[in-house]
């Protein structure tokens, strides 16, 4: 079973045609899915685009009555997932503004099932394209990449904000085992880059594979502010450089 973990925030125009797109990619490989979305308390019309096609799809609204944040929506995300999920599945979260091709799924599952407990669609494999992204933010983010990489290396990793990625189950529970609330602390998009120090802290296996990245296709502005997620993830990986970040309790207790 793959489950979807997708959060959402006023996402109206594009949530209807990701979710569209997930089943496409689904029944073309023949998968067994289901979608649960995070509704981050939108002020549009994104839950009942959700609720429409719930009627035909097997996808699930999980809505914030108010707006808690990226952070707070991927806490969401997968704690609902894991919830519904056996350690071998495999739970998929994505960003619900339909720039991420749910057709690359069916490849990141299998780098699951070879062994591994984290796969990330990256921008910054070879073959991987960016469409839509202004110039000098890509520059912004792959120089934020270099110093990610410099500070805290994860091996197979070189995309640590992508929030397109592939987590074996059982390492998800591992992981909420291990770290408990403090699995996500920071606010924001920082909390993608927060997530892969965690794993990394319990030895998890991680690899990447190229994505495209299509924000052509957004609907909207971006809702990341790049310079302050830029600070918060250096401050955050600063302060997990220094070892004054939480430390994992034994899992067992």
């Amino acid at each position: 079973m793959i489950v979807f973990a997708i959060p959402a925030y006023n996402e109206e125009g594009a949530i209807g045609p990701l979710l569209v797109n997930i089943a496409r990619a689904m029944d073309d490989e023949r998968l067994d899915y289901r979608v649960f979305v995070v509704d981050d308390g939108s002020t549009d019309g994104t839950a009942a685009e959700i609720e429409g096609h719930a009627c035909e799809l097997p996808v699930t609204l999980v809505p914030h009555e108010q707006n808690q944040g990226l952070a707070g929506a991927m806490r969401t995300c997968l704690t609902t997932a894991a919830a519904h999920c056996d350690d071998d599945d495999v739970i998929v979260s994505m960003d619900g503004d339909n720039t991420h091709l749910p057709g690359l799924t069916p490849r990141m599952v299998r780098e699951i099932r070879e062994g591994r407990d984290i796969v990330i669609a990256s921008r910054y494999q070879p073959h991987a394209r960016v469409l839509g992204v202004p110039p000098f933010r890509q520059f912004m983010s792959w120089g934020a990449g270099m110093v990610f990489r410099i500070a805290f290396p994860i091996p197979g990793v070189r995309d640590y904000t992508c929030g397109y990625r592939a987590y074996r189950a059982g390492a998800v529970r591992h992981a909420m085992e291990a770290w408990g609330e403090n699995l996500i602390m920071e606010q924001g998009f920082a909390c993608q880059v927060e997530l892969l120090l965690r794993f990394c802290r319990l030895d998890a296996i991680m690899d990447e594979v190229p994505m495209i990245l299509r924000y052509d296709q957004k609907v909207g502005a971006s809702k990341m502010n790049v310079r302050r997620t830029i600070a918060q993830t250096l401050r955050l990986l600063l302060r997990e450089r220094l070892g004054m970040g939480p430390k994992p309790r034994a899992t067992g207790e």
